[in-house]
């Protein structure tokens, strides 16, 4: 017991001894400041500012969204609907409904014109002869290539729309005439073997006959009217014959001859040539005056391409096997490439597969809302006026508008409204709902962006 007493005085002596040298070395020290400091966070842990991407979208779309709900509930029954933008359906309305699209079934005739012909395709109209050293032919052939805005200088002037990205025969006169043509005592005789000899489609009321299409052929200018007359011919490539003959005049060649439909013979060499702008252009003048001729040239060409026959049944064939291929040829009927025929038949989401598709290519060659072709005298002064880009339609209880609507440094809002409806062609009817829904397509914005909502 004495030892055990003995080492815990001890013990107890050296802890003591080691606590009063511990104090006086702890108020020598002066205490390190911590380097890193917690901050409150500003943005609460689970605040939508934390995912700011899924913010911008949701802000964005949200507000087109709820705008839509109230316009679409405008289109009549029996109508369709679509607007997609970033990658979502914001609205529809039946658009799986098979309905006659009008003159926005060339949307479907340029789709396939891109992807059979090629951007860069172009018609070549040539004039074929033997020219002497005196500066005579025995005749001249005037051959069509299939050209749809082979025109002259001055029959834009005539015209509701008038054509801007045409061929002007004007070229090709000139040419003969730098060959050295200075005499023709044989006829002018047009070649018009490119195409069929249909010439208008057979489904086609007859009052559209000659008034919004045809007669057409792989031959024609000026639509196949001729200057001075008071009606077109039932030949066009009759009276693009008259035409070069009138041209060729005024440039000071004798013509002995009369203007006359025939084939080429064989070993006939060619003495000038005019060729179109490229296919983009054409299209672009298609759409945005919505001309008939040029679309049904054009969608003979398609056929001519694919199968060899330049006819609209060939066309048919063709438009409807490439929709095919690209999944969007459910409940389509094809009849004509300018949709004067209401045999057609298009769904809005087939239209929408199209816009999606070829979106980059076609939204700028087609009119301008307020401004260009047959959107000139719609929307002015509205939100979307000078914006806007979309191909129209008209038939009796038809109205159809097919399109864009530009953001700015976003994606554009495709959009597709078909109207089929009594009386939906009148202005009546259709306007309040176009305007109506472009007034929900203009909340489209680009903003707030991502990097606005971020914490």
């Amino acid at each position: 017991m004495r030892v055990v007493s003995i080492v815990g005085a001890v013990g107890a002596a050296a802890l003591l001894t080691g606590s009063v040298l511990a104090g006086s070395v702890s108020e020598r020290v002066v205490p390190v400041t911590a380097s890193a400091q917690v901050d409150a966070p500003t943005v609460p842990v689970l605040s939508a500012r934390r995912t700011p991407v899924t913010l911008s979208h949701m802000a964005r779309v949200g507000r087109v969204v709820r705008s839509l709900a109230t316009s679409l509930g405008r289109v009549p029954d029996g109508s369709c609907a679509v607007v997609d933008w970033e990658g979502e359906r914001l609205g529809e309305v039946a658009s799986s409904l098979s309905l006659v699209p009008a003159s926005a079934m060339k949307v479907v005739t340029a789709s396939v014109a891109l992807e059979v012909l090629g951007a860069d395709h172009v018609w070549e109209t040539t004039i074929h002869g033997s020219v002497g050293p005196g500066g005579d032919a025995a005749g001249l052939w005037l051959v069509g290539g299939g050209d749809p805005v082979l025109h002259t200088a001055a029959y834009p002037s005539t015209e509701k729309y008038p054509t801007f990205n045409g061929t002007a025969l004007e070229k090709l006169a000139d040419a003969a005439v730098a060959a050295g043509l200075r005499r023709v005592t044989g006829n002018i005789i047009g070649v018009d073997t490119r195409y069929d000899a249909e010439r208008f489609v057979a489904s086609w009321p007859s009052s559209f006959h000659v008034l919004e299409a045809g007669p057409l052929g792989a031959l024609m200018v000026d639509d196949g009217s001729v200057f001075g007359a008071a009606q077109k011919p039932d030949d066009p490539a009759v009276a693009a014959a008259e035409m070069l003959r009138q041209l060729l005049a005024a440039r000071g060649v004798v013509i002995d001859g009369v203007p006359a439909h025939d084939v080429l013979p064989a070993d006939v060499p060619s003495i000038a040539a005019v060729q179109s702008l490229p296919l983009t252009a054409v299209l672009q003048e298609m759409l945005v005056n919505s001309d008939n001729n040029a679309a049904e040239l054009i969608f003979k060409e398609i056929g001519f391409e694919g199968k060899g026959l330049g006819s609209t049944s060939a066309g048919a064939e063709i438009v409807t096997e490439t929709m095919g291929k690209w999944g969007l040829a459910k409940d389509l009927v094809v009849v004509d490439g300018s949709g004067l025929s209401s045999e057609n038949r298009v769904p809005c989401s087939t239209f929408a597969g199209l816009l999606e598709r070829f979106g980059a290519e076609i939204s700028g060659l087609l009119p301008v809302a307020g401004e260009t072709g047959t959107l000139r005298d719609i929307f002015e002064g509205e939100s979307v006026a000078g914006r806007l880009t979309a191909k129209t339609g008209t038939l009796s209880g038809v109205k159809a508008l097919v399109g864009f609507v530009p953001v700015a440094e976003g994606d554009p809002v495709r959009f597709v409204l078909v109207l089929n409806a009594p009386r939906a062609d009148e202005r009546g009817r259709y306007r309040p709902v176009w305007y109506s829904v472009a007034d929900s397509l203009a909340l489209a914005r680009a903003t707030p962006r991502a990097d606005q909502l971020a914490p």
